[in-house]
């Protein structure tokens, strides 16, 4: 386990000099195999060198892919070229019901994210892809590491690690019913045609919620560019959660590279839950804290997480 700054290691990685570097971001949209449109943002950096190695990055639960240009920015400084995406439904990407959280489809449209990456002129396909997830992609990206062979390298941020175990606490007991006993009478109402069931993310009226601890003061700041950002979700997300158990797939991460980033007062995705899974995961590894909570890894603590994020791919893959 590392307290870390990366500040001072800025320099280490480039021959070329940052003033001549050329850093370039164009939008682009993908298909996944069932027809899915998606968008994404692709960062590549123009120092001259030809094609480099690729990264694919995806958002949490509920977020929008502009919520991680910063570290996207960083990846493609460092010299990698990087795609970050909206998941289906969420953002300006395709796909329904709209606001809805499908993990085990994400983890596919992930692998054709990674796909569609690999067939870009800026990406030498034969070097492999890195992988960065966070929140509750930090989970679908171990996944997704575990089970597609052209990952070699893996970083989760703050992440979703057990939907039962995670998603037991941020609800309690009386959450937890609810959505279940929601959930019921959901599915019957679609199966009839209506609209799904939908909740907010964050509420201080004492309905049930996406994330019951928290308002969306707290993450106001951090979403505030996020114009495709909205404060709901389908009822059926939260029973997606509580179904959707990454921690099975940590052990056969190994022999990839496995980096955990943890804020020591994350009262969302669990520290002791997500150290506790840490330790099922095989060399090599590397745990990085900060003292923050979730939100605060995006904001106050960026220059921990984004940096040692960087270097952990620097470290193991070359761009």
């Amino acid at each position: 386990m590392q307290n870390y700054d990366g500040r001072a290691r800025v320099a280490s990685w480039s021959c070329t000099h940052p003033s001549e570097r050329v850093h370039m971001k164009r939008k682009v949209d993908f298909a996944t195999e069932d027809g899915t449109i998606l968008s994404g943002l692709l960062f590549t950096d123009d120092a001259g060198g030809g094609p480099s190695r690729g990264i694919v990055m995806a958002h949490g639960f509920s977020g929008v892919k502009e919520g991680l240009e910063q570290y996207a920015t960083v990846f493609s400084e460092a010299g990698y070229t990087v795609l970050l995406y909206d998941h289906r439904t969420f953002g300006e990407s395709g796909g329904g019901p709209r606001y809805e959280v499908q993990p085990f489809q994400q983890v596919l449209d992930w692998r054709d994210a990674i796909t569609f990456l690999l067939t870009q002129p800026e990406v030498d396909s034969s070097l492999g892809v890195g992988v960065f997830g966070s929140s509750f992609a930090g989970g679908l990206g171990m996944v997704v590491a575990a089970t597609d062979p052209r990952v070699d390298i893996v970083v989760a941020q703050i992440p979703n690690v057990s939907g039962v175990d995670n998603g037991t606490r941020l609800l309690g007991a009386e959450g937890v019913a609810e959505v279940k006993a929601r959930s019921i009478v959901d599915r019957t109402r679609r199966l009839a045609g209506e609209m799904p069931d939908m909740i907010p993310l964050f509420s201080s009226d004492g309905e049930l919620c996406a994330f019951p601890p928290h308002s969306v003061d707290e993450v106001r700041n951090d979403r505030a560019s996020e114009t495709t950002w909205v404060n709901t979700v389908t009822l059926r997300s939260l029973e997606n959660y509580l179904d959707f158990e990454p921690a099975g797939w940590v052990p056969l991460i190994s022999p990839k590279p496995l980096l955990m980033i943890v804020g020591e007062g994350d009262t969302c995705t669990y520290p002791d839950i997500q150290k506790a899974v840490f330790e099922t995961a095989g060399e090599p590894k590397k745990l990085v804290t900060h003292p923050g909570g979730h939100w605060a890894t995006y904001t106050t603590y960026f220059d921990i997480a984004g940096y040692a994020a960087r270097d952990w791919f620097l470290e193991h893959t070359r761009p």
